[in-house]
């Protein structure tokens, strides 16, 4: 029972659409009710006629035997009851515990101290926070974002400064334990003056007299030559240095992003193996950035720029926030949940290695549950809620969550198919096997704005997915490679394609029925004509042993 969870899912009500999104992209038209919150209620009254959902979750322990297993979710009413068949199907595969994406949300500790009338730092807070950071690294957060100012600053009389980094360690320690943290980001010590486009300065700070035990305000300039060069080595002593970012400044722009690399540059000089990380509304920044997070929709736009900051081998994540929106995948309320989930198909397909939202529960102080800020598209500022006695999540949170272990499913085929070809040895070694995983993922993201949204054949591709993962050690093993790769749109003949592939030694091969020369080391390269089903069959056996390998490609005949 405890690995079963039925919860009711309660609305929030809109009055405005995203703007700027046709309506074939929205779920539904304001004003309008919006399922989100997932509810720690275990019973509701329901109005005669009123649709309610409600969602099933299930926990599959790592030691469940695979096979199907069945099951019913019982309605309880008034007037009766009903049930509904439950089916859970079970692989023998397991994602592995450290999670390949990297992925922050970044949270608001004031907001949950509030929601739970605890003081910020008192015991009772760090007990609440711990549901919290276990529950963001139960939906695949693994990034967390960490103040400036949990570093204590004091100055002497001599106008010497020190710092204490107590309550900093505290805050790192428990996202490493409870939030299984692959990376620290520290926030930002630097803001535009005067609003966003304005010119970059550096963010005063706090300091604490140790005569007087009065706090001053500093300028950042006075300060954070000290405190970044104590951080850097304090870090170094912890061992967390290699696993830590700081932010400069919030999205540098052309208009600013002159005085923002002068302050980066800054603190490369103060910090020199601290990484910088920023999302950012520009391009250029070899030097001033290690991690790039340019927004979704400019990554788009300036791709080739990106692209060379890769192949140089800086990190490019992509971030999204109010904005992008249009056809755009995001994760509003009045999006379609598809949207959302889409987002870690594109991390893939572009090899984007994290993802950043600002907003985990930037929720109305006044009511969480209530109307969204007008200023922003609905559900910008939280995909979470805060519960009786700790967080509750919402049908877009669940929906990331997938697609972050989507990602993982296509990592796992992807490194799955590199230990078969280490098994198969050479020529399997020499060939790129490994990017049918990308094969796959670009079934559902052909593009940016061109993706699937039929849940339906996401789950089709996802669930082929597994099953490759599961019959890549099935004998007799064998790889293939295409060219063009599969689902690939062809114009009507004469069609040709390309057959590669490796298979286990002494193997017979047939590609649409007709037989293949196998080399002595299970080597075999050929080309054929797409079946009348528009396919590529592949049999490869091995006495008793049999596997049949599929392709399919699109024809286009006007």
């Amino acid at each position: 029972k405890e690995n079963l969870q039925v919860r009711f899912v309660g609305f929030i009500h809109i009055e405005r659409n995203t703007p700027d999104t046709p309506t074939s992209e929205l779920e539904r038209l304001a004003p309008c009710d919006i399922p989100d919150p997932i509810l720690d209620v275990s019973k509701m009254d329901i109005p005669s006629g009123k649709t309610q959902p409600c969602w099933v979750l299930v926990y599959v322990p790592e030691s469940t035997p695979p096979g199907e297993y069945e099951g019913e979710v019982i309605v309880n009413a008034d007037e009766g009851s009903n049930s509904i068949k439950l089916i859970v199907k079970v692989y023998p595969i397991t994602l592995p515990k450290r999670k390949h994406l990297l992925v922050t949300n970044w949270f608001d500790v004031e907001r949950i101290a509030e929601a739970y009338n605890v003081s910020l730092w008192s015991e009772d807070f760090w007990k609440i926070f711990e549901k919290w950071v276990k529950f963001m690294a139960d939906h695949g957060q693994n990034v967390y974002k960490v103040s400036i100012y949990t570093i204590r600053a004091y100055i002497d009389e001599k106008g010497s400064l020190s710092f204490d980094f107590s309550l900093f360690d505290k805050f790192v320690e428990l996202v490493l334990n409870a939030g299984r943290a692959e990376r620290i980001e520290i926030s930002h010590i630097a803001e535009p003056k005067g609003g966003w486009g304005h010119e970059f300065v550096f963010k005063e700070f706090p300091v604490i007299d140790k005569v007087t035990g009065k706090t001053m305000m500093l300028p950042g300039e006075k300060v954070f030559p000290c405190l970044l060069s104590a951080l850097e080595r304090h870090l170094e002593e912890k061992g967390w240095l290699n696993i830590t970012m700081i932010h400069i400044g919030d999205e540098p722009c052309e208009s600013n992003v002159d005085s923002w690399k002068r302050l980066s540059n800054l603190v490369h000089q103060w910090a020199p193996k601290l990484k910088r990380i920023d999302a950012i509304e520009t391009t250029g920044l070899e030097g001033y950035l290690e991690v790039w997070v340019p927004t979704l929709h400019h990554f788009n736009d300036w791709y080739e720029e990106y692209i060379k900051a890769m192949k140089k081998g800086y990190e490019v994540w992509f971030y999204t926030c109010c904005f992008p929106h249009g056809l755009y995948p995001n994760r509003f309320l009045d999006y379609p949940l598809i949207k959302t989930r889409i987002l870690h198909w594109i991390n893939y397909a572009y090899n984007l290695k994290g993802y950043l939202h600002w907003g985990l529960n930037s929720w109305p102080r006044e009511n969480p549950f209530g109307k969204p800020y007008e200023k922003l598209p609905p559900g910008d500022t939280h995909i979470t809620y805060p519960g009786k006695s700790g967080p509750l999540s919402s049908l877009r949170f669940e929906a990331m969550r997938d697609g972050i272990e989507d990602y993982e499913y296509l990592k796992l085929l992807e490194e799955e198919i590199k230990k078969v070809k280490e098994k198969l040895g050479d020529p399997a070694l020499e060939l790129p096997f490994e990017i049918r995983a990308m094969e796959l993922c670009r079934r559902v993201v052909p593009s940016i704005v061109d993706y699937t949204r039929d849940p339906e054949e996401l789950m089709r591709v996802r669930e082929l997915i597994v099953e490759e993962i599961v019959n890549l050690w099935r004998r007799p093993l064998v790889l293939v490679l295409t060219i063009p790769p599969e689902n690939q749109v062809i114009p009507n003949g004469p069609i040709v394609i390309i057959v590669k592939g490796v298979c286990e030694k002494g193997c017979r091969v047939t590609i649409n029925g007709k037989a293949v020369n196998v080399d002595e080391n299970g080597y075999f390269s050929t080309w054929t004509h797409l079946d009348k089903q528009g396919r590529v069959v592949i049999v490869v056996s091995k006495g008793p042993l049999r596997k049949t390998i599929i392709r399919t490609f699109k024809v286009r005949y006007k």
